[in-house]
């Protein structure tokens, strides 16, 4: 992979995790949460971003 096209991809992944961050925000902002509850929510959307961070890593762009 050429270093153009890494850091896009780095560009893309730093987007991805802080759209995700804004996801966690919004259910937060909107629901009462228990504490249990916040961290469940939280570990599936890490789990979301790390599958499709490690699915996304060696395709190329197109």
């Amino acid at each position: 992979m050429g270093q153009v096209e890494e850091k896009i991809k780095t560009k893309l992944f730093s987007e991805i995790f802080a759209d995700s961050f804004k996801v966690y925000e919004f259910i937060e902002n909107r629901f009462e949460l228990t504490h249990e509850e916040q961290e469940v929510i939280m570990k599936s959307i890490s789990t979301c971003i790390n599958d499709i961070t490690i699915f996304l890593t060696d395709k190329k762009l197109s």
